[in-house]
């Protein structure tokens, strides 16, 4: 197994840049996905390897991130302070820049990681279940080298990110088969084991 465990402090800047082919996708980035994308170029710097190699990814619980959701509640809202749909579509949706919405979505970590090296292959979202990622990666069409990669964003704006390159036999033998929390906890566990790249 082969893992990369990364972490960056609130404020922190990420060097996402000098992990991109296109630049100009940074724009499109949260926190989480800028730290999946380094993670993920620093596990994968130099492999060779099939671009069809399953892709699982599970994004934690996000304690914190401005998206400016509140921008858009407010927006939202009628005479008497309460939700109006009509608001919504009209003034709630353009309360944020349209970027916004990339940056709120789930799956955004996995796909611009596919995006940038180009994996075409089955892939998953996994939400806030290391036992969840485990068991989707033991359905891969593949026995070895399989990628699964985690992030997770704290309340004071902290984020980590990591990803490994794992076998089935790993995961059968692993005693975070039925972990109930996050993965993120898993990819401590491992790095703290010494199982990094």
């Amino acid at each position: 197994m082969k893992i990369v465990l990364d972490a960056y402090a609130p404020g922190e800047r990420i060097p996402v840049q000098a992990h991109l082919r296109n630049r100009k996708l940074a724009k499109y980035f949260n926190r989480e996905t800028a730290a999946a994308v380094v993670a993920a170029a620093k596990l994968l710097n130099g492999l060779s390897f099939d671009s069809r190699r399953p892709f699982y990814y599970e994004t934690g619980v996000m304690a914190y991130e401005d998206l400016g959701l509140d921008l858009i509640a407010d927006a939202s809202r009628d005479d008497q302070r309460g939700f109006s749909q009509q608001r919504f579509i009209d003034n709630g949706v353009r309360a944020v820049p349209p970027l916004t919405q990339f940056k709120a979505l789930y799956n955004m970590p996995l796909s611009f990681v596919a995006i940038e090296h180009g994996l075409t292959g089955e892939n998953a979202v996994i939400y806030a279940s290391a036992s969840g990622l485990l068991l989707q990666a033991l359905q891969a069409p593949v026995s070895t080298g399989i990628l699964i990669g985690c992030g997770k964003v704290f309340a004071d704006g902290g984020v980590e990110a990591g990803f490994a390159l794992i076998d089935k036999q790993d995961i059968e033998q692993s005693p975070f088969l039925n972990h109930p929390g996050e993965a993120i906890e898993i990819f401590r566990a491992w790095h703290a084991d010494g199982s990094r790249a």
